[in-house]
Order: C-alpha cells, then structure tokens, then sequence
C-alpha cells in the first residue's frame, strides 16, 4: 500500500516540508525493519499546483504562510475550490 501526500506548492517551504516527510518516512521504515510487526506503508511525497495532482492525494499538507496570499494564488490556479472538497 502507498499512500501519497502532497505538499501545497503555492508558496514556500515546499522543498524542505517533503525533505523532513521523506526523512520521517524512511525513520518509520528503519524503525520497523528493526523488529516492529506493525506494517509501514510506503509513501509517495508530491508538490500539489494543479487539480489533477491535488486528486493524486491521500493526505495534504499546506505549509504555513500568508493565508489571504495563499487564497489568492489557490483561486487564480483554480485550486480553491478543490481545496476545500478535499478536505471536507
């Protein structure tokens, strides 16, 4: 099972929120490896601009920022409302 989490890529600190994502991912899966029966899905880190990536996602993440900035860029890239279904 892969899960896939993508990353709001409409402002910054997009790099450095799937850098510390893959580095929980592989510190889950090392952890594991080293004696947990507990099962460790595989993850599948994305940066989310368009609707089409945004439908990829099991999980999303939205680093913080200017939340009337990020507004408007997510309503010019036709992602506002998208947004807000998923995470309904």
């Amino acid at each position: 099972m892969t899960i896939t989490v993508g990353v709001l890529a409409i402002q910054g600190g997009v790099v450095e929120h799937i850098s510390l994502l893959t580095r929980a991912s592989e510190h889950l899966h090392s952890e594991a490896s080293a004696g947990s029966t507990t099962k460790i899905p595989d993850f599948n880190f994305i940066q989310v601009r368009t609707v089409p990536q945004l439908s990829q996602c099991d999980a999303l993440v939205i680093p913080g920022g200017e939340s009337t900035t990020m507004s408007i860029v997510a309503q010019r890239l036709g992602l506002l409302e998208p947004l807000r279904q998923f995470v309904k």
